[in-house]
């Protein structure tokens, strides 16, 4: 409820709050600033109804019965309320903004896994199978399902699913006695792009850093070279990282930079350890010309 502030003078003004209240004025927050002038607040229902007890405020210096009523301005919400009527177009842009958040903070933006990244992939599978991805409005409905999926993977002894703002968190802990999960193969780069940098705690390098690299071709062999009477490959489960950086290039159908970008980043499938470094857009009729840099980390045991 909103409410007035009031100024009453007069001798002993305490007198002129006893009538209101005889009369049903609620009256609220009286503070007395000088011997003869008290504050006080009113529900804003009952200001013309001061008003009426006391008519001859603008008129008459003392007003009836010796007392001078006048507002003074409106008390908490109340002053919240007269600047937005003064002010309706800041009101009205809190009230889009304001809007606009609860409806975006509903949509998934980004996917962060803690705890180990074995089971990445197997993570984002269960969370896209059940309705949680990118770009799409977060449900929670199929948290337990998900969590499920998980805790079915060997050797997982614990997991949590949890949203905050726009980011999914998916906790994944390992159980301490279970043995760890081992990829074998080589490390194949799943993207085109220059290396940037390279690690090999355990296989063979077959690029450095600074080569360009395909898709689908080997970055580290699985096996280790042996020098004896003769060379010998020995073959072993590799530990490796390598960092790339990509481009993507492509003639979008848009309206905006902004609807480009958002398709572009789409169609890019960037994982939660890619990061853009770059973007240009040029505008050919109803399209646009999208270019995108952008780095991509990928591991194998690592």
């Amino acid at each position: 409820m909103f409410r007035d502030k009031l100024l009453v003078t007069g001798i002993l003004p305490e007198r002129a709050l006893l009538r209101l209240k005889r009369e049903g004025v609620g009256v609220y927050n009286a503070k007395k600033i000088r011997k003869n002038a008290l504050l006080f607040s009113v529900k804003k229902k009952d200001t013309e109804k001061v008003f009426a007890i006391y008519p001859k405020v603008c008129y008459n210096e003392e007003g009836e019965n010796g007392y001078r009523v006048s507002r003074v301005g409106a008390e908490r919400t109340g002053k919240l309320l007269d600047f937005f009527k003064k002010r309706w177009g800041i009101a009205v842009g809190i009230g889009v903004f304001f809007a606009l958040t609860g409806f975006l903070g509903s949509f998934v933006l980004r996917v962060e896994i803690t705890g180990t990244n074995i089971y990445e992939r197997e993570i984002l599978c269960a969370l896209e199978k059940n309705g949680v991805k990118t770009f799409s409005r977060y449900d929670d409905k199929n948290i337990d399902m998900i969590c499920s999926e998980i805790l079915s993977l060997d050797g997982v002894g614990f997991c949590s699913v949890k949203k905050s703002g726009n980011c999914v968190k998916v906790e994944v802990r390992m159980n301490p006695f279970a043995e760890p999960k081992t990829q074998k193969g080589q490390l194949v780069a799943s993207r085109s792009g220059t290396i940037l940098s390279l690690a090999v705690l355990r296989g063979t390098p077959l690029k450095k850093v600074g080569d360009t690299v395909r898709a689908g071709e080997a970055v580290v062999g699985d096996y280790i070279l042996v020098t004896k009477e003769g060379e010998e490959r020995v073959g072993v489960v590799p530990i490796a990282k390598v960092k790339l950086a990509c481009v993507y290039e492509e003639e979008i159908n848009a309206q905006t930079e902004q609807e480009a970008f958002a398709k572009a980043y789409l169609a890019l499938g960037l994982s939660d350890k890619g990061e853009i470094t770059g973007k240009s857009f040029v505008q050919n009729g109803d399209s646009f010309h999208v270019k995108l840099c952008y780095t991509e980390i990928q591991t194998i045991n690592f």
